[in-house]
């Protein structure tokens, strides 16, 4: 063989500008030519935060009802109200959109929230399954709170390029009237393990992976988003205690049990106090307005309320050193960085509390007549929240995140004291078709039987149930549709005039939601939502009412009344769960494959014959895969 056309077939051929290059018949000339370098083209920087107009902070005021504390601890339930004073953006900045508000003569727009109330949570600014006209429908969604990490797949998060006054507000397009932003960086409903977070930076989870973010990244993008209040940079530990097949820096293969509550090591945890101190410090001057934007009349600098989440994990000794380093004096030093503050607490406007690693499951049951101060302090939820509430001004509004339950919420407000909660199981019972249908004061009902919170509409027995969905006011159970034509554009309105205002309809049907569950209709889970949230917002409504006219000890009866009545919802959710796998395999993506398998275990169990009964002589006897078959067939149909 003509050792060149081996040459050929064994040596890669080399490109360059003019075509390609020679080849030589040497094989030891040809092996000496170096390799020709392919350059990565280098990534374009990302576009800078656009420049924007001074705006002036929004203001914040929470004032408690004194006659509602409980003087002996001051732990009580209470009721508030929390305002925001927003000042009006320029024109420049929503143009079309600028509404002259009825509701201040300032040029501000002016939003209360009575408490205890409700907070939405949100992904990617969206509260689940409602879209923009849907959410201006709902009920209780008048404060939204979006995770900074939803957007943070790019270099610099997209709401921060939008070229306006109030970018985030813009972007997402809630009405600056009715609605407030607030900020966060993590999820805190999220409870799956995530890397370390270090000295320098904190762990978020985007859609493209695990993203480090600083602190000095967490005020840039706070100063150009410009939301309503901002929740403060710690270190909150996503680990668990080391095992011994964890790596160094990794993730852990354990899991959190949900309700248990998750345990960290001591020394993790001291160095989630000493960062987390750290961090709010340097975030109380980095948030302060700059000098050239104070006002001529001699104002001080502000900045915008912030909430610092309460830490230290179960750990109540760590959860008080964290609490009572937020009202110690600082140093020269840290109080030049905390922009004249002599304490921290001077420049918070509230704390929030995280349910999520805490447990949880010791709200499964009644309070008990003993008061956390007659007990001997143990961790369980109580304590622990009043443990990091004890040193804390209790004039300041208090939030308590991913709450588990109604349960959880009337206990939180009788021996805590919170404001305001945000629900992450009711979104999840619109995912699983459940219908909530609860109420406070609980009602005069006939027989001992618990009840569930709501009711499972992917079952059968609601295929013909015509009722409503509830007795609460929604908009699922009082729907009102404009009746003209839609018009697009100034065409059509010039074409087809419409002098009706709209119009009223029959409230959709539990035999309708079924419908549409079982044939994977997205306005199925919309509905439901819409009327779980007018649910909730009733059930604070309730709560305020009741506090108003009644005393302390006639409150914490009716929550004894209300476990009585009421089941937890884990009953209701696991059962749930099971109904709709049933249903989304039904004709989810694989089916076949799965009959099949169903098609092989019914043959197995039955054999290759089997027996019919009263069958004659001389008659076939069916086969099992037709029996199988037939089976399987009838099962799909019940389903579907």
């Amino acid at each position: 063989m003509d050792p060149s056309t081996t040459e050929i077939q064994v040596q890669p051929q080399y490109h360059d500008s003019n075509g390609p290059a020679s080849q030589s018949n040497n094989t030891k000339t040809s092996s000496r030519e170096p390799k020709v370098k392919t350059h990565r083209q280098k990534k374009a920087d990302p576009p800078p935060i656009p420049s924007r107009p001074y705006h002036r902070l929004p203001f914040a005021t929470f004032n408690v009802d004194v006659s509602t504390l409980d003087r002996s601890n001051g732990f009580g339930p209470r009721l508030g109200t929390f305002t925001l004073r927003r000042p009006r953006a320029t024109p420049w900045t929503y143009q079309a959109q600028v509404v002259q508000s009825a509701s201040s003569e300032k040029g501000e727009d002016v939003i209360e929230i009575r408490t205890p109330g409700m907070i939405a949570g949100a992904s990617r600014g969206i509260v689940k399954h409602l879209s923009r006209d849907n959410v201006a429908l709902a009920r209780g969604l008048s404060w939204i709170h979006i995770p900074l990490e939803d957007f943070l797949e790019h270099p610099t998060p997209i709401p921060a390029l939008h070229p306006a006054t109030l970018p985030l507000h813009t972007y997402l397009t809630h009405p600056l009237e009715s609605h407030i932003l607030s900020l966060c960086l993590r999820d805190h409903n999220d409870n799956q393990n995530m890397p370390a977070n270090t000295n320098a930076w904190v762990q978020a989870k985007t859609v493209r992976g695990v993203r480090k973010v600083s602190i000095n990244d967490w005020i840039l993008w706070t100063k150009a988003l410009r939301p309503d209040l901002v929740w403060a940079f710690v270190d909150i530990p996503k680990t668990l205690l080391s095992s011994s097949n964890s790596q160094e820096g990794g993730v852990d293969e354990m899991s959190v049990v949900k309700g248990e509550g998750r345990q960290t090591s001591q020394k993790r945890i001291v160095k989630c106090l000493e960062r987390s101190t750290g961090w709010v410090t340097k975030l109380m001057g980095g948030l302060l307005e700059d000098e050239q934007n104070t006002m001529v009349d001699g104002e001080a600098r502000k900045r915008p309320p912030i909430i610092v989440p309460l830490i230290g994990g179960c750990d109540g000794r760590a959860r008080d050193e964290f609490a009572r380093s937020l009202v110690e004096p600082l140093d020269r030093g840290d109080r030049a960085e905390a922009g004249g503050l002599r304490t921290l607490d001077e420049g918070i406007f509230g704390y929030a509390i995280e349910m999520v690693d805490l447990p949880t499951n010791t709200y499964g049951t009644a309070p008990s007549p003993i008061t956390h101060h007659e007990a001997d302090r143990t961790n369980t939820l109580t304590d622990l929240v009043l443990t990091s509430l004890e040193p804390l001004d209790s004039s300041k509004l208090r939030i308590a995140h991913s709450t588990p339950s109604p349960h959880a919420i009337l206990r939180l407000i009788d021996e805590c004291g919170m404001d305001l909660f945000d629900a992450p199981w009711v979104a999840e019972a619109a995912d699983l078709g459940i219908v909530l249908d609860f109420s406070f004061p609980v009602p005069t009902m006939e027989g001992n039987k618990a009840r569930a919170l709501g009711h499972n509409l992917f079952e059968e027995q609601y295929a013909l149930d015509f009722s409503p969905l509830g007795s609460t006011p929604s908009w699922p159970c009082d729907p009102t549709f404009h009746k003209g034509p839609i018009l697009h554009s100034s065409l059509d309105d010039q074409q087809w005039e419409s002098e009706v205002a709209g119009g009223s309809t029959r409230p959709f049907s539990k035999a309708y939601i079924h419908h549409l569950l079982h044939t994977h209709e997205m306005s199925a889970y919309s509905l439901l939502h819409l009327h779980n949230l007018a649910v909730m917002d009733q059930f604070f409504t309730d709560i305020r009412t009741f506090l108003s006219e009644s005393d302390r000890s006639a409150f914490r009866e009716e929550i004894g009344r209300f476990y009585e009545v009421y089941q937890l919802p884990e009953t209701l959710f696991d059962g749930a769960k099971v109904r709709w796998k049933e249903v989304e395999d039904a004709r989810g993506k694989g089916r076949l494959k799965r009959e099949r398998e169903a098609l092989s275990s019914a043959a197995a169990v039955l054999g290759d014959h089997a027996l019919v009964e009263n069958s004659q002589s001389g008659e076939a006897t069916p086969r099992a895969s037709d029996i199988a078959t037939a089976v399987v067939l009838e099962a799909v149909e019940d389903t579907t």
